[in-house]
């Protein structure tokens, strides 16, 4: 029995037509229920999404002259949703979510050229508090009445929701719903506007969805304040998407990277830095261009980026993960914890991107589960969210559809393999296998596709042929393609393949090491210099397990792993988890 209704009314001249022939209890559920409404044009192909408890008033209210986008949108229809399960949360929930997947499902592409015109909705509904039920929602009204009302009826184009999930605009949306921890982070933020934060947080726990949710905060309570938003190069083009799309392309947000900014000069009320792990040092390992702000007089003897980014401005946010630090142009953790001293440090700690959990297992089991494997020897785990007391069983299980598991022979033909019959059953998913940078590679390669780099018996496959936005390549090979860290990081995946190779090796004591010579990226590396110092061995180990650790860390439905070449590793990671045979 279906624990939702849903109903069309046909629009004309303003007016809803043929209420007569409706049920009484449709006639009911328009004065007496909590709904759900979406109006749309056929011809103008705008749409409207709201809540009520009285349809028939809010649809006078709408048509009553004073909304000037009623006026002019030529709605000629409504869908009504009501539910069994609806309350006051609930409702600002599905208006939310239903918000979020129409401008995902306008989009056409994950980086979204977009009118927004599309959804007229001038905010994206209510704020949602977590409440009881909210997963039956999900599962009972949300996912039926898109697949089986919406996409049936086609008021929308992508037909299962798991393919809008993927999408930027829909992962990283201003207006989803935030945790308890995510909220009282952001009302400490604006509360303290001159306050300097780092928020810490793994991989996958929301510190970009804070972030569009801190910028959306910003923008709205006070439209006078100038925001900096400091991405990556290859994430501007999609926040800039994220905040048009959903109305917050201000005249006082500037989109850019920390480069462009402190040449820029120009100091803003809050600076907001995504992957504040990956600011630039100064350096010979660094691109000339980073290096380019020390010539400005003003940031000459500063040592990295963070610097001008503290004197530009009045509110610093830094989003923070320490084990991502993947090479030596990154700010060092022991200067970036020596400029931060007098931050405010925050922690983020719910896990959004790894659905590892069941009966037995969570998604933090096997986040704390890879931590130990990498990092056990290192020191490091007392600056992260570490818990010791995860489920080893994770890490042991033999189950086809358990989240982890690993092939011990031919591993580029199993992990293909593994990764093809997903696809044959989930035909929306974005599967890809991943390694360490164990095969060299040059930058002209990825224009040759001739050009292979792993190989196993007949099994030839390339690395990827571009760093930037290569999950929506348009290479006839791009789903065979090997991606390497530059590719991923802060990317997710449905299922993922790791290839873990020899520039992991195991030291006379049965630690973890990184082996300069089968590492092949040679400005991920110090010179021979400081790589014949114990400091200088010890950052390059650190880099290569970080390297891993974001690989470990992309999947959202699953990761399997193979050993390349490297039967050292494979047995510390059968010993460390008491794998027998």
């Amino acid at each position: 029995m279906a624990k939702y209704a849903a109903f069309i009314l046909k629009i004309k001249n303003n007016e809803l037509q043929n209420l007569e022939l409706l049920s009484q209890g449709q006639k009911f559920t328009l004065t007496n229920r909590d709904v759900i409404y979406i109006y749309r044009s056929t011809k103008k192909k705008k749409v409207y999404i709201g809540q009520t408890i009285n349809f028939l008033s809010r649809h006078k209210q709408h048509y009553s002259g004073k909304e000037e986008k009623f006026n002019i949108a030529g709605f000629d229809e409504v869908m009504v949703l009501t539910s069994c399960l609806f309350n006051g949360s609930a409702l600002d929930d599905v208006e939310q979510q239903l918000i979020t997947y129409f401008v995902a499902d306008n989009s056409g592409k994950q980086v979204v050229d977009y009118n927004q015109d599309e959804v007229i909705n001038q905010t994206g509904g209510n704020k949602v508090n977590d409440y009881k039920g909210r997963e039956d929602v999900a599962f009972n009204v949300i996912l039926p009445f898109w697949e089986k009302e919406l996409a049936l009826r086609d008021w929308v184009k992508t037909k299962t929701l798991n393919e809008l999930r993927t999408k930027a605009l829909v992962k990283y949306s201003p207006i989803k719903q935030l945790t308890s921890q995510q909220s009282n982070i952001i009302n400490e933020i604006m509360e303290n506007e001159t306050t300097d934060y780092v928020i810490n947080g793994d991989a996958g726990t929301g510190k970009t969805v804070l972030l569009t949710h801190l910028v959306a905060e910003l923008l709205t309570q006070n439209r006078q304040k100038r925001v900096a938003v400091i991405v990556q190069p290859n994430w501007i083009k999609t926040a800039e998407s994220i905040f048009k799309t959903f109305g917050l392309n201000s005249t006082k947000l500037e989109v850019t990277t920390s480069t462009k900014f402190i040449k820029n000069n120009e100091t803003y009320n809050t600076v907001i830095v995504d992957e504040a792990h990956k600011l630039s040092r100064k350096g010979s390992k660094q691109m000339a261009s980073f290096n380019s702000i020390y010539k400005i007089p003003r940031f000459a003897d500063y040592e990295t980026h963070l610097e001008p980014l503290m004197d530009l401005s009045n509110q610093l946010v830094l989003m923070y993960d320490v084990l991502q630090t993947i090479r030596p142009a990154n700010i060092p953790r022991v200067k970036f914890q020596e400029l931060t001293a007098n931050f405010e440090k925050r922690y983020l700690t719910t896990q959004f991107r790894i659905q590892a959990g069941n009966s037995k297992y969570t998604s933090d089991d096997y986040i704390n589960g890879i931590k130990y494997l990498l990092y056990k020897d290192t020191g490091l785990l007392k600056y992260t969210n570490f818990d010791p007391n995860f489920n080893r069983d994770l890490f042991r299980e033999k189950d086809v559809d358990v989240y982890f598991g690993y092939f011990e022979d031919r591993p580029l033909h199993n992990l293909t393999d593994w990764l093809e019959e997903d696809c044959n059953y989930y035909p929306e998913h974005v599967n890809r296998i991943l390694a360490g940078l164990v095969e060299p590679w040059r930058q002209a390669d990825g224009k040759d596709s001739s050009i292979t780099h792993f190989h196993e018996d007949d099994l030839k496959r390339r690395w990827n042929s571009t760093q930037e936005n290569w999950i929506n390549s348009s290479d006839k090979d791009a789903a065979e393609q090997v991606g390497s860290v530059f590719a991923v990081q802060g990317i997710d995946l449905n299922k993922v393949g790791v290839l873990i190779g020899n520039d992991l090796l195991l030291d006379d004591k049965g630690r973890l090491y990184g082996e300069p010579k089968n590492f092949h990226n040679v400005n991920g590396k110090q010179n021979k210099e400081e790589l014949a110092l114990p400091s200088g061995r010890k950052e390059f180990t650190l880099f290569v397990l970080n390297i891993y650790y974001v690989l470990l860390t992309r999947g959202i439905d699953g990761i399997r792993i193979g050993f390349w070449h490297n039967e050292a590793f494979k047995e510390y990671f059968k010993k460390t988890f008491g794998i027998t045979e």
